[in-house]
């Protein structure tokens, strides 16, 4: 079964598509991103998801995985040779953990750690264009340090579109809402 190819349908802006895109990137699964036109459908993206048509969609031994959440289980359950299996854990335990350790998992990237990373992504665009206050380092330590951490991991340097990027696409994104 993992030997068969896998694709992502996505949108590297979307949060969503981040998650999915860590999970690959953390168990070094090899994939074809396929980057989608929201405006303009696919019919491969139709086809693979026809009831909700939202992204990210895997594709993977004939089967299409929709919803960000449900890749990551499944990409932890198709692929549970590779180098790490993301453990489950309470985010009570895993807020205590911060403290020692850069990640909820402890030392590795686990479910709590992919369910969040897109907040390290987004947080400067909620504070740039949505004037939101970010909390310090002072006020937030552990989630600075997770923050930190998360950008610096090797896998989240491809699940993350580079911030001007980002913010170029958002802002293009709210100009075409405005302008319909």
């Amino acid at each position: 079964m993992s030997t068969d190819s896998v694709k992502l349908l996505t949108l590297r802006a979307s949060p969503y598509a981040m998650r999915a895109i860590l999970a690959l990137e953390a168990k070094g699964v090899k994939y074809e991103l396929i980057e989608e036109d929201l405006s303009a459908q696919s019919q491969l993206w139709l086809e693979s998801n026809p009831v909700y048509k939202k992204i990210p969609v895997l594709l993977h031994g004939g089967k299409a995985i929709p919803e960000s959440l449900f890749i990551v289980l499944y990409v932890d359950e198709a692929w549970p040779e590779r180098a790490l299996s993301f453990r489950r854990i309470h985010m009570h335990d895993g807020f205590t953990q911060l403290d020692a350790k850069p990640f909820f998992n402890g030392t590795g990237i686990g479910y709590a750690d992919i369910f969040l990373a897109p907040l390290a992504a987004w947080l400067r665009l909620f504070v740039e264009l949505a004037g939101i206050r970010a909390p310090t380092a002072e006020e937030a330590p552990k989630l600075h340090k997770f923050f930190n951490a998360i950008r610096e991991h090797p896998a989240t340097k491809v699940a993350f579109p580079d911030p001007d990027e980002l913010l170029s696409y958002v802002i293009l994104h709210v100009k075409r809402t405005m302008a319909a």
